[in-house]
């Protein structure tokens, strides 16, 4: 006799999942997303780095170009004659102080003379220049740089309290050149006869500063920056962020080629050994300069230690370096060498 549904087809139905399945699949879950929340965090965390690499890097690489542009104009004067160079006031002299002695000292001198293109100060010196700002980075040299603007000026347009200058080139003038930071005087003519046009006198002083912004205590930002002679007095401006050191290496022409015959660096607590051989060598002689600059990234990396000693320049003829910081900044070291063109220009034997 046959039993009421056997062999009839039952149709299977989901019964649901197991507790145990249910974990297992939460925790494989829990783990994929685990995962993919670590590899964004690593990702990110590597586009930070690499972000603040590419800044402190491009910092490096502004100042750079910025010096060296500036470096390459260095002793132009335009067209005022002069035998060559001679030390001039004080960086730190007002523009009508200045004034005074480009026109008693150099250009009634004999020989005529004009200032010097370009001067450095070791640690030391620079201590002493009443204009550096009180951000200025105890220990660190300072390079003075002096030259014409390349844009000329009618004489009648000549800005009350700008310090410029005036060639002559008229052969009946009394001066090769005169200077005036009043407006007035310009009496010196151009083949015609006319008055001859004027330029604007610069001075920038470079030097390093322990901040960028240095209201109250500061940012703790070291940073590249200039004094500039404008009407006013001296003005300091900021140039590039995360310049830890700066290094001023200089080439000296002593056999009047133009080309450099010794190199002579004012880095680190330079002192009086470093004063004596470059002014032996003769400041007038400079011809080229060597620019190194150690930047670093404005923010720290965690776990990361900077064991890494750094080779910044010349001090003296010796080179300098500088020792590791052990701390959590990334460092590089960026340097370039400037031809002063237009005082190594007049020396070249052909």
């Amino acid at each position: 006799m046959r039993r009421p549904g056997l062999g009839r087809h039952t149709p299977w139905r989901q019964a649901g999942v197991s507790l145990v399945e249910l974990m297992v699949g939460l925790a494989v879950g829990m783990m994929v997303v685990a995962g993919m929340a670590l590899m964004f965090a690593n990702a990110s965390r590597s586009a930070a780095e690499l972000e603040k690499s590419m800044r402190h890097i491009e910092n490096a690489r502004h100042a750079l170009d910025l010096l060296a542009e500036d470096l390459s104009m260095a002793g132009y004067f335009g067209t005022a004659a002069a035998s060559g160079f001679a030390d001039s006031d004080s960086p730190c002299a007002a523009a009508g102080v200045l004034a005074a002695t480009l026109n008693a000292t150099h250009a009634a001198g004999s020989p005529t003379t004009l200032p010097l293109p370009l001067r450095g100060y070791t640690a030391s010196e620079a201590a002493a220049l009443g204009c550096l700002p009180a951000d200025w980075k105890t220990g660190t040299p300072v390079m003075v740089l002096r030259r014409l603007d390349t844009t000329p000026l009618a004489a009648s347009a000549a800005p009350v309290g700008a310090l410029v200058l005036q060639a002559s080139h008229f052969m009946d003038d009394v001066a090769p050149f005169m200077a005036t930071a009043s407006g007035t005087g310009l009496v010196l003519r151009d083949r015609l006869g006319n008055p001859n046009l004027v330029r604007r006198f610069l001075v920038r002083i470079y030097y390093l500063a322990r901040c960028s912004e240095c209201a109250g205590t500061g940012d703790g930002i070291p940073t590249l920056k200039r004094l500039e002679l404008r009407d006013s007095g001296m003005v300091s401006v900021p140039l590039a962020e995360g310049i830890e050191q700066v290094a001023f290496d200089y080439g000296f022409d002593t056999s009047g080629d133009g080309v450099p015959d010794q190199w002579l660096g004012l880095a680190g607590a330079s002192g009086l050994a470093e004063s004596q051989a470059t002014a032996l060598a003769g400041w007038g002689n400079v011809v080229a300069a060597r620019l190194t600059v150690l930047s670093r990234s404005t923010e720290a990396t965690p776990g990361y230690l900077d064991t890494r000693s750094y080779n910044l320049g010349l001090q003296g003829s010796t080179p300098y370096l500088v020792p590791a910081s052990s701390d959590a900044f990334k460092r590089r070291v960026g340097t370039t060498t400037v031809r002063l063109q237009s005082v190594a220009g007049v020396r070249e034997t052909p």
